[in-house]
C-alpha cells in the first residue's frame, strides 16, 4: 500500500508505528487542537480569498466544510494515523466534504510547519491567559487576607528557628510581593508568544501574495514574526511559559511548606477546615492536610515539564524539527493546565488558613525572637558596639535558657548581671525600656520604612501591591477584548464567506 499522505513515498507508515507513535498522539491532541485549528483555517482561507488567491466558489465551499467539521465536533473526523499527524487527518476530512478540487486548495501559501507554530501560539496564550487570570485572583485574596490579619503577630523563622517578630497579615504580603514578580514574568513571556508565524510557510515564506498583517489581526496576534526560519523552529517562548509557571509554583510550593509546619501540631499557629483535609485510612485521629503536599509536589511536576522541554530542544538543529517543536512539549500542556488547576487550590488554601493569635503572639514572647532588639537597645541605650551587644545579649540569652526562663522575663538584674561577667562593669536600663524591648508586638511595630510588619509599612504596601493588581488586570482585559474582537470579526466574516 502507498502513502495516503504522499506521491514520492512508496510505502505507507507501518503498522508499528501507526499503532505505537502516530496512533497515541493522534488520539491525544486532536480534540483539543481542532477549534484552534479552526480558527487558523478561518484566517488563512479569510486571507486567501481577500488576496485574490483562491476564487469565491472555492473559498464558500472550503469555509462550508471547516464550518461543518467545527459544528460536528472532533468525532466526526476519523482519525486514520496512516495520514501521519492531525492536520492531514482534518484535510482529509475537508477534502471529503467538499471534493478534491476544493479541498485540495486550503492548505494554498501554507505549511503544517507555519501552521503548527501558530497552533501552538494559539493554544499558549489562552492558556497564559487562564494563568494570568490565577495569579489575579490569588494576589487579591492574599491582599485581601494580610489586611485582615495584619496584626496578628507571630514569629518569624530563618532556617527554621525562630527569629525575629513578624505578623501573619505581613507575612502574606510577602507571598504577593512574590506573586506579583511571577506576573509579570508571565505578562512579558506573553508578549513573546502573541505573534503571528502564518506565512513563514515551511521554512523560507512563500511565493504567494499573503497578508500576513490580516491572518494577524483575524487571530487577535498582537505583531508579526520577521524570520521565517525563526519563526517555524523555535518554541522558546513555550520553554520560557513553562518555566515561568515553574517558578510560580515554586512560590507556592514555599507557601505550602510553612503552612504545613506551622499547621502540624507541635507548632500550632495555623489552622485549616476539614474541608481542605484528608484522614487516614487506619489512623481515626488523622486530619492529613494533603492539598499542601499536592501544591508542594505541582512545582515539582511542573519543573519536570520544563525540563524535559528544555532538554528536548537542546541540541536540535534550527529548524521544523519533531523532537525540537513537538515532542519536547509532550507534558508542556499538562503542565500549564496544573499550573491553572494549582493557582485555584492556592487561592482556596489562603483564604481558608486560619492564624491561631493567642499561640503566635505567646511563642513570639517566649521563644527569644526579640533578642534583637535587646542588643539594639543597648546600643541606643548603652552606647555600646553592636558586635559586643550582640555577644552580649547572646550570653543573656544563654543563661536565661540555662535557667529555664523565657524571652519575656529577661529583665534588668539579669542585663546587670550578664554585663558585669561579660565587659567587667554593669548596665543598668530601666525595666519598662527592657520591657517594651521584649515586647513582640511593640517589637514589629518598631520595624518602620524598612518594609517590615508595622502597620505604616503593611498600609504602603497594600495600597502599592493594590494598584499594580489593578493595572495587571486590566491589562488582561485588554488583551482579552482584543482577541474577542479578532475572534467576532472572523467568525462574522468566516460564516459570512460559507454563506451561513
Amino acid at each position: 500500500m502507498s502513502s495516503k499522505v504522499s506521491g514520492l513515498l512508496a510505502e505507507a507508515t507501518a503498522p508499528s508505528l501507526q499503532e505505537n507513535l502516530v496512533g497515541p498522539s493522534l488520539r491525544r491532541e486532536f480534540p483539543a487542537v481542532l477549534p484552534i485549528m479552526t480558527a487558523i483555517n478561518e484566517a488563512h482561507i479569510l486571507m486567501l480569498r481577500e488576496c485574490g488567491i483562491i476564487d469565491a466558489e472555492t473559498a464558500a465551499g472550503l469555509a462550508r466544510a471547516v464550518v461543518r467539521i467545527a459544528d460536528e465536533g472532533p468525532d466526526s473526523v476519523p482519525l486514520d494515523a496512516a495520514r501521519e499527524d492531525t492536520y492531514f487527518n482534518y484535510e482529509a476530512r475537508i477534502i471529503e466534504l467538499s471534493g478534491a478540487d476544493i479541498g485540495g486548495r486550503s492548505h494554498i501559501a501554507r505549511s503544517r510547519n507555519d501552521l503548527k507554530a501558530a497552533q501552538d501560539r494559539l493554544r499558549a496564550r489562552a492558556l497564559a491567559l487562564r494563568v494570568l487570570d490565577g495569579l489575579v485572583v490569588l494576589r487579591a485574596t492574599l491582599l485581601r487576607r494580610a489586611a485582615l490579619h495584619a496584626a496578628v503577630v507571630m514569629p518569624g523563622y530563618t532556617h527554621l528557628q525562630p527569629a525575629q517578630p513578624i505578623t501573619f497579615g505581613w507575612y502574606l504580603l510577602g507571598i504577593a510581593h512574590a506573586l506579583e514578580r511571577d506576573h509579570r514574568r508571565l505578562a512579558e513571556c506573553f508578549a513573546r508568544i502573541d505573534v503571528n508565524p502564518l506565512g513563514t510557510g515551511a521554512i523560507a515564506g512563500t511565493s504567494f501574495p499573503v497578508d500576513r498583517a490580516l491572518t494577524a489581526r483575524l487571530l487577535g496576534f498582537a505583531a508579526v514574526s520577521g524570520h521565517a526560519q525563526d519563526a517555524v523552529a523555535s518554541r522558546d517562548f513555550l520553554v520560557e511559559l513553562i518555566g515561568d509557571c515553574a517558578m510560580l509554583a515554586n512560590t507556592w510550593g514555599r507557601m505550602a511548606q510553612d503552612f504545613f509546619v506551622m499547621s502540624s501540631y507541635e507548632f500550632g499557629t495555623l489552622r485549616f477546615p476539614d474541608s481542605v483535609a484528608g484522614t487516614s485510612s487506619m489512623m481515626p485521629q488523622k486530619k492529613n492536610l494533603v492539598v499542601l503536599e499536592s501544591l508542594k509536589g505541582r512545582a515539582a511536576t511542573i519543573l519536570g515539564a520544563h525540563v524535559a522541554a528544555f532538554v528536548g530542544v537542546k541540541g536540535t538543529n534550527f529548524t521544523n524539527v519533531v523532537d525540537g517543536c513537538r515532542d519536547a512539549f509532550r507534558w508542556a500542556w499538562d503542565a500549564l493546565d496544573d499550573t491553572i488547576r494549582g493557582l485555584a487550590i492556592a487561592d482556596t488554601v489562603v483564604d481558608a488558613a486560619e492564624p491561631v493569635p493567642e499561640r503566635m503572639l505567646a511563642l513570639a514572647r517566649t521563644n527569644f525572637s526579640t533578642a534583637t532588639d535587646l542588643a539594639d537597645g543597648l546600643v541606643r541605650e548603652a552606647g555600646l558596639p553592636f558586635r559586643e551587644a550582640h555577644h552580649l545579649v547572646g550570653a543573656i540569652v544563654r543563661t536565661a535558657m540555662d535557667r529555664g526562663l523565657t524571652a519575656d522575663r529577661i529583665d534588668a538584674a539579669l542585663v546587670a548581671e550578664e554585663s558585669r561577667r561579660m565587659l567587667g562593669r554593669a548596665i543598668h536600663l530601666d525595666a519598662d525600656v527592657i520591657a517594651r524591648i521584649v515586647d513582640p508586638v511593640a517589637v514589629a511595630e518598631e520595624r518602620r520604612g524598612t518594609g517590615g510588619p508595622s502597620r505604616a509599612d503593611i498600609a504602603a504596601m497594600q495600597a502599592e501591591l493594590g494598584a499594580r493588581l489593578a493595572a495587571d488586570g486590566a491589562e488582561i482585559a485588554a488583551h482579552r477584548a482584543r482577541i474577542a474582537a479578532a475572534d467576532a470579526e472572523r467568525h462574522s466574516r468566516f460564516r459570512a464567506l460559507a454563506g451561513l
